[in-house]
């Protein structure tokens, strides 16, 4: 179970509220995170880049630039969501690839939603052919990038967009372009979560079932909201009840969970929902430790009989080295 905070602008996190990066993996541990999540591209352009600030900027220095290596630094992984409507399905493309040269995600999430990705959702193609195979670096071999459509919580609401191709679509060495959703799980307005829960997977169950995916082979990261709008906020209880069911309702297809945003957790209001995320039980194992070498046994002597030819001879011999 891979669990992610999502950083909607880290520089201002940094400069607006007075937290340091080091904050920012505090809270993190706090919230049992493995892995960040920033905001890496903007449609046709890259997001928070260094070069992105003017050298008399106060935010030059906690760029997403910074963010990553300190985050890293720090022992985190630094994942990316991309705000993608196809509108320039090349253009998308081809900087979501310099995104991942640049700060070798594990995982991508296309943040597709909005009027105008409705209106070209008949590029949806063209992108994910354009985008092909992402690769990330390792110790090891290259791996592919894991990549997750993270759009609305309801398909069968907003059927404009081109769900079947987003699905179904399949790169060049036959896999599945998208290898799960990420869906924004938000029932603002309610504090029912696992009734709009239950919506939202039984939608996802039938629109699987209509373009022909087998669905237990779907990967789930869902991403909560952690946030305050219109005046709601999610409770701590809303929020575990509604995580317990995920979990007992998808079981291994839950891989991740994501908490959007991390810069508002710092707030009075969150601070039961940071205790009761800080308590839950994911059921992770622990290391277990290194087992004691066991103590090296004491080699056996065991005495040879000698003739007595050898016996004289081996004393003789002994008595010219100590003279």
């Amino acid at each position: 179970m891979n669990i992610q905070g999502s950083v909607w602008q880290p520089w201002k996190n940094v400069i607006n509220g007075d937290h340091t990066f080091y904050d920012h993996a505090e809270l993190a541990r706090r919230l049992q995170v493995d892995s960040l999540s920033i905001k890496a591209t903007n449609r046709a352009i890259i997001y928070g880049a260094k070069e992105g600030f003017t050298l008399d900027s106060v935010y030059r220095d906690f760029s997403n630039d910074d963010f990553e290596q300190q985050m890293k630094s720090y022992g985190y992984g630094v994942d990316a969501w991309c705000w993608v409507d196809c509108k320039d399905p090349a253009g998308q493309a081809r900087v979501i690839q310099d995104a991942q040269n640049r700060w070798n995600f594990e995982r991508i999430k296309y943040d597709v939603e909005g009027y105008v990705a409705k209106q070209y959702a008949h590029n949806t193609g063209a992108f994910l052919r354009s985008v092909g195979v992402l690769i990330r670096q390792t110790e090891g071999a290259p791996k592919r990038v894991e990549t997750y459509l993270q759009s609305y919580r309801r398909p069968d609401l907003h059927r404009e967009l081109d769900w079947r191709t987003w699905l179904t679509y399949r790169a060049l060495d036959g896999s599945y372009a998208v290898d799960g959703i990420a869906p924004q799980a938000y029932p603002i307005g309610s504090q029912n979560f696992v009734a709009d829960f239950t919506r939202m997977i039984n939608s996802y169950a039938s629109l699987f079932s209509q373009v022909g995916r087998p669905w237990n082979t779907v990967k789930w990261h869902v991403t909560l909201p952690t946030f305050k709008e219109w005046g709601w906020y999610p409770t701590a209880t809303a929020m575990i009840d509604g995580i317990d069911y995920l979990r007992d309702r998808l079981g291994e297809q839950l891989v991740g969970v994501d908490y959007w945003r991390l810069g508002q957790l710092w707030d009075a209001w969150a601070q039961p929902l940071v205790t009761a995320l800080e308590a839950y039980d994911w059921g992770k194992e622990e290391p277990e430790p290194e087992p004691e070498p066991e103590p090296e046994p004491e080699p056996d002597i065991i005495e040879v009989p000698m003739e007595k030819g050898c016996a004289a001879t081996m004393a003789e011999a002994i008595t010219k080295m100590l003279r």
